[in-house]
């Protein structure tokens, strides 16, 4: 269990160097395609970014959370996994306030696993070697091969949805590793918590959990004044 966290969370900080090579069938060339022009300037910059200034993040957290917002945010839809974690039922349940608040809650969380993943990085390369997309064009899978020098080859899978059909945007929505993923693994407690507690105790343990964490890596670089440092609530 305690791996899986630890490679999704470096999947997160990592991300993923693209490189598309696969035979598909010929009415699915083009979203395909879409989809490598979504993903495949943004994995090889933050290969690069990770193996050049993995220290300068690791002294400016600030530094690091604004490449999370400009670069890695934007392809992940957090909404649709925030409500995958809680339930569809949990989620229509809630009144507009809870959903945003959980939103940013689970926003936060994957951001902490971001830094998390941060500081066990050591120079893992990331290279797609499939994508399957569904017969809808609505949600597919992304291949992804993790290369160390320090550990055997793991393949991942990245969950993405289509978001935005009219524009072709896709997004990620969740990670599966050896047939597990982190939404499978995590539901279970985030329901049992809705169940007893109610969902006001689950963000404020999430909140709880993410404000902890960053308190003390912005204490330890002395970094103060905003994201992650002052935890944002829109």
């Amino acid at each position: 269990m305690h791996q899986i966290n630890r490679i999704g969370k470096c999947l997160l900080a990592a991300a993923l160097f693209f490189i598309f090579e696969l035979g598909v069938a010929k009415g699915q060339v083009p979203v395909l395609t879409e989809v490598e022009k979504q993903f495949a300037p943004l994995f090889s910059e933050i290969s690069l970014q990770l193996s050049t200034d993995k220290q300068r993040y690791l002294r400016d957290p600030m530094a690091y959370q604004d490449f999370i917002d400009l670069r890695l945010r934007p392809l992940w839809d957090i909404a649709s996994t925030a409500r995958a974690l809680v339930g569809r039922q949990n989620f229509a349940a809630m009144t507009r306030t809870q959903r945003q608040d959980l939103i940013v809650a689970v926003r936060n969380t994957l951001a902490r696993y971001a830094f998390e993943g941060l500081e066990k990085y050591s120079g893992q390369q990331f290279q797609i070697v499939d994508i399957v997309i569904n017969q809808h064009a609505s949600m597919g899978w992304v291949q992804v091969l993790m290369e160390s020098s320090l550990i055997p080859d793991i393949i991942l899978d990245v969950l993405i949805k289509q978001t935005d059909p009219e524009k072709g945007i896709w997004q990620a929505v969740d990670i599966r590793f050896k047939g597990i993923t982190y939404v499978s693994v995590k539901k279970h407690s985030f329901r049992e918590t809705i169940e007893e507690q109610g969902i006001d105790r689950l963000i404020t343990d999430l909140n709880r959990k993410n404000r902890e964490y960053f308190a003390d890596i912005c204490s330890k670089t002395q970094s103060s004044g905003r994201a992650p440092c002052v935890l944002r609530a829109e």
